[in-house]
């Protein structure tokens, strides 16, 4: 069986580089800046031994996304892979806007003008990275191969 093609130049570099990079800087944060993770929704926030935790766990998180997404989207073209990949990330994105909209809303912020400038950088960045996992998983730009799955005989189906 032919290797698959290489996806698109542009998932390629943002899943395999912009990606992973982003997730490094984020562990970091989490790890050595918690009281700037926390203002991204929390105006005002002083960290404490629990924040200290669940940021240390995320980080840890983090780091696993981003490796993953540096070493196994390297390694394999798999279009299969790579959906299971994006959906997979898209849970994290999904549930981080999840608890970004109920910090919001917990503070009374949730009108677009009330928000500051870290609340619209973190959700930007995050909803830059869901808006191109979503057009990836939805065939925005990818050519699929001929044949479809491979039956329990490896034959095409």
């Amino acid at each position: 069986m032919p290797p698959h093609p290489q996806p698109p130049l542009f998932y390629t570099l943002f899943f395999t580089y912009l990606d992973p990079l982003i997730c490094v800087w984020g562990a970091y944060m989490d790890f050595f800046d918690p009281a700037l993770v926390l203002s991204s929704h929390i105006p005002n926030a002083i960290p404490d031994i629990g924040h200290a935790m669940i940021l240390k766990q995320r980080g840890g998180g983090m780091l696993c996304f981003g490796l993953t997404s540096a070493l196994l989207l390297r390694y394999t073209h798999d279009p299969t892979i790579w959906q299971i990949m994006q959906s997979a990330f898209l849970l994290v994105d999904i549930t981080y806007f999840w608890a970004a909209w109920g910090a919001l809303e917990a503070q009374s912020r949730l009108q677009l003008q009330s928000w500051r400038a870290e609340d619209w950088g973190s959700l930007g960045i995050t909803g830059v990275a869901t808006l191109v996992r979503v057009a990836y998983m939805l065939g925005v730009g990818v050519t699929r191969g001929k044949g479809g799955r491979k039956d329990g005989k490896g034959k095409r189906t």
